[in-house]
């Protein structure tokens, strides 16, 4: 590391903001280094069932193209969850050639189960902000996201 990089680095650790957002990073992978043990799946199985709890059902495709896997890698992701009881393999209702995965009730519910407390006080800190505070808050978030897709992209990602 150069030494202006670690200069930069000793800037983003002494800024309370940057430090917090570091946090948060590091929380969200022990949050989903915790939750991949409750259901016993790896990572990108972990990946797949957060897509498919937020959307219901995907095609494999779908899943795939989301995931930012091949088809067949996303076939095998897909088989490993079925086999844990985590999705089932349903035809699409207006175009039979069409399988669509969907998560388990069960699963889902796990999940939820796990999640919701965290989930709630969340909601409970976001009421609890002023419309303007809202507003602030609303368009920094962006900006980070926007940040964080730029590394993505940068790095060679899709986004």
């Amino acid at each position: 590391m150069t030494q202006q990089a670690v200069g930069q680095v000793a800037d983003v650790a002494d800024d309370p903001i940057c430090r917090n957002l570091q946090n948060i990073s590091i929380l969200t992978r022990e949050i989903e280094k915790r939750l991949a043990e409750t259901l016993k799946v790896n990572a990108t199985d972990l990946a797949a069932m957060e897509q498919l709890v937020g959307s219901g059902a995907l095609t494999p495709g779908d899943l795939a193209a989301r995931l930012q896997v091949t088809t067949a890698a996303a076939t095998q992701i897909v088989d490993r969850l079925e086999k844990a009881g985590h999705v089932g393999r349903v035809r699409h209702e207006t175009d039979r050639r069409k399988v669509m995965v969907v998560p388990a009730a069960e699963s889902v519910a796990l999940t939820m189960r796990e999640l919701t407390p965290m989930l709630a006080s969340l909601q409970a800190l976001v009421s609890s902000l002023a419309a303007p505070e809202r507003a602030v808050v609303g368009a920094f978030l962006e900006q980070v996201v926007g940040i964080y897709r730029g590394t993505i992209e940068r790095t060679g990602g899709k986004q």
